[in-house]
């Protein structure tokens, strides 16, 4: 489930950062972006926000001032360059305080709390044609249903709509998403590490700086996957 989210930001450059870190984050959708607290009241009301990036220091109203007035506010991480105002930002139960300038793997931190602190992890029931003891799944391509071993597949890779399921023997093109084969999948088996690819752990032959390697393919490893990744493998040192 993605989580919807606005920055409530006046200063251009911040909001730039904060852009650029969300689109990084497949699970963040960002509904709009705002330089006031005022000009985002009318969306905080009338949609369903699950998170703001909120600065303190605003027009016409604070951020926590703001924050004191919402009835049932959303998630609320801030993002402000004045340490002052932390200890009030608790008090009001806010997920995060991030002092700018703030980097990519400490807004991850920050992310990482809200979905300590909410449980959010998306899950869906297998359904059918799946069975996890037996570790394979039928899917249907071209009006024929395909036996898909888990053990078979080397990596899934998205392209738009479809999944590419590549594996030994013949690859498989579904119109599915990432996201729903990353759930179904044996997780102690498979991790996803990068917003196109899944690999099969077993099926990895190296690991060269950011990139993974399995026979012939070379897939990247991106920045937001990477910590998770490697505390799966556990590598030996």
């Amino acid at each position: 489930m993605n989580l919807k989210c606005l920055i409530i930001e006046d200063e251009l450059p911040a909001q730039r950062v904060l852009k650029n870190y969300i689109s990084d984050v497949p699970y963040l959708e960002l509904c709009g972006t705002f330089k006031s607290a005022m000009d985002a009241l009318a969306t905080v009301q009338s949609q369903d926000i699950d998170l703001l990036f909120l600065d303190i220091n605003l027009p016409k109203i604070s951020g926590l001032n703001f924050l004191r007035s919402l009835k049932n506010p959303p998630k609320v991480i801030i993002t402000t360059a004045y340490p002052d105002y932390a200890h009030e930002g608790f008090e009001l139960d806010v997920v995060d305080y991030l002092l700018k300038p703030f980097s990519f793997e400490r807004f991850i931190q920050a992310l990482s709390k809200l979905k300590a602190e909410t449980g959010n992890r998306e899950s869906e029931s297998a359904g059918p044609g799946w069975d996890y003891q037996h570790r394979y799944a039928f899917v249907k391509v071209d009006k024929t249903l395909h036996r898909v071993d888990f053990n078979n597949i080397k990596y899934i890779e998205s392209d738009k709509d479809y999944v590419n399921i590549v594996r030994d023997g013949e690859n498989l093109m579904l119109l599915q998403t990432l996201k729903h084969w990353q759930n179904m999948l044996p997780d102690q088996s498979f991790a996803r590490v990068h917003k196109s690819y899944i690999v099969n752990i077993a099926r990895i032959d190296k690991i060269v700086g950011n990139q993974i390697k399995i026979e012939d393919a070379v897939i990247p490893i991106g920045r937001y996957y990477k910590q998770d990744f490697m505390d799966k493998i556990e590598p030996i040192s």
